[in-house]
């Protein structure tokens, strides 16, 4: 295992999907962002499991952006399930039964959540998601905190990035 939370992101479905919904990449007004995302994909310090691209190829949303986008960077971005993250995943179950969505496993669908935990554990990386805190429910954030992972949102990580949206002068 890495070191923890340096400038390293391992990334949500979710989030993925917010960014090419509202932050489209072939919109100019967000160019900074998509810069700022390639450039830390370059430097192999934002990625994400293998299990999320699988839920991105079963994602039905408006537009198939996301599916391309994740096609074209598949290689690069999507890190596939490895003997340590399958039994990092397979311990955070243990503790956690309730992590993985019933519905997905009942239809087959993939579910990343564990595994997308278990990347980060493995590579000392923040979770960046666009699920909250819920007492009543057992998620992404609830995990991490259990094992003292950075968890953020995008407007979290935009600010760590100095991401800002200012008008041309």
């Amino acid at each position: 295992m890495k070191l923890p939370f340096g400038n390293r992101y391992t990334v949500d479905t979710n989030a993925l999907i917010t960014l090419m919904v509202y932050y489209p990449s072939n919109n100019p007004t967000f160019k900074a962002i998509w810069d700022e995302i390639e450039e830390l994909i370059k430097q192999k310090n934002m990625f994400s499991t293998s299990v999320v691209y699988a839920e991105i190829m079963r994602y039905v949303g408006k537009d198939d952006r996301l599916k391309k986008w994740a096609k074209a960077n598949k290689k690069r971005f999507f890190i596939p399930t490895n003997p340590e993250i399958f039994q990092l995943a397979k311990d955070i179950i243990k503790i956690f039964p309730d992590l993985p969505n019933k519905k997905k496993l009942q239809t087959g669908e993939p579910d990343a959540d564990p595994f997308l935990i278990a990347l980060a554990q493995s590579e000392g990386a923040s979770i960046i998601t666009q699920e909250k805190d819920d007492p009543d429910k057992t998620n992404i954030p609830k995990v991490a905190h259990h094992y003292k992972i950075k968890r953020i949102d995008l407007f979290e990580f935009f600010k760590e990035h100095g991401l800002k949206f200012i008008k041309d002068q």
